[in-house]
């Protein structure tokens, strides 16, 4: 009980809402046309998740004395492991069986052993749309190991490690220009993000983003407009998105609490919880209205998948997820 209180209490209020965010951009990129920047939702995800994990990181130092990588993992494994390798081993195993009695035609990937082992993203053959969500879940995992190696030095060298993430970017980004090197999926290009999300996040620890408000908003909105004239600067403009989510979060929990009086807000924090599950079914349910559920109405379409996702997402969570998740409690010092 005494647990739970202090978890309530180091609560950063917002975040929740800012996953649900993400989650509603690649949802809309996948469902529309309109909404072509929405993948930009997987590079929030990215800085959403070091920012947190630095934050507990170091709230677990100085608490404890030191951080545990062996529960850090545990409780990684906990909360993506489940879901993650059900929607794997329906997708290799079930599905085929389904597809065929169904008479419908289905294209798996080439290297099934990828999938098994996170490293999907490297991929580059065609298949089935669910399956394609899992690659920024193989980048979060590849992170995770990396982020357990830096955290030996994290005391002493904390700025040196940021530094080289972002050397690494920024050489593998000219490199990719010479060689012509698929980038996207690459945990290499996504390093900016991660090393934006890590500073944002123990900057957050140390309490120095008590900015003024007259300062942190007029800066969201100037990197939010610097986005478009380097939108063909791939280098430059992954820098300054990064920039403009880690700006969002501090303006997001900056006005947390007083946001957490409106209905929306209250609302998408609630549903936040679920991102993780609508996340990785939307593929399924997007495909499967669009094979045997299509409507002329493409906006009516959209609003019942996005329904049906709830439902299935929330299910999820509480007759399966929950269970694996309730053992965290185990691995968790503070």
């Amino acid at each position: 009980m005494n647990q739970l209180k202090q978890r309530e209490k180091r609560r950063i209020y917002g975040l929740d809402s800012l996953r649900f965010a993400a989650f509603l951009m690649v949802f809309l990129f996948h469902s529309s046309e309109a909404f072509f920047f929405g993948f930009l939702g997987v590079d929030f995800f990215f800085v959403l998740s070091s920012f947190l994990l630095t934050y507990l990181a170091f709230t677990e130092i100085e608490k404890t004395g030191e951080f545990s990588r062996k529960n850090f993992f545990l409780r990684r494994v906990l909360r993506i492991f489940p879901l993650y390798y059900l929607v794997v081993f329906f997708s290799f195993v079930l599905l085929p069986f389904l597809a065929e009695k169904a008479g419908v035609a289905i294209t798996l990937p080439e290297k099934e052993f990828y999938f098994w082992t996170f490293l999907s993203n490297y991929d580059n053959s065609q298949y089935l749309l669910p399956l394609k969500f899992l690659w920024s879940i193989a980048v979060e995992e590849q992170f995770y190991l990396l982020f357990l190696l830096l955290s030996l030095s994290f005391r002493k060298h904390f700025w040196y490690i940021i530094s080289f993430l972002l050397l690494v970017y920024v050489v593998f980004m000219i490199s990719e220009d010479y060689f012509g090197w698929e980038r996207y999926k690459s945990v290499l290009l996504h390093l900016v993000n991660f090393a934006f999300g890590m500073a944002a996040g123990y900057l957050f620890y140390l309490g120095r983003i008590n900015i003024k408000k007259r300062i942190l908003l007029p800066g969201l909105l100037l990197s939010f407009i610097l986005l478009f004239p380097t939108v063909r600067i791939p280098i430059l403009f992954n820098l300054l998105l990064s920039l403009f989510f880690v700006l969002l979060i501090f303006s997001i929990t900056y006005f947390g609490k007083k946001l957490a009086r409106t209905h929306i807000f209250r609302l998408s924090e609630y549903l936040g919880k679920y991102t993780y599950g609508l996340y990785v079914y939307s593929g399924f349910v997007i495909v499967f209205f669009n094979k045997f559920l299509s409507l002329h109405s493409r906006a009516l379409s959209m609003l019942l998948e996005f329904i049906f996702l709830l439902i299935v997402a929330f299910l999820s969570y509480h007759l399966y997820e929950k269970h694996f998740l309730k053992l965290k409690k185990y691995f968790r010092k503070v």
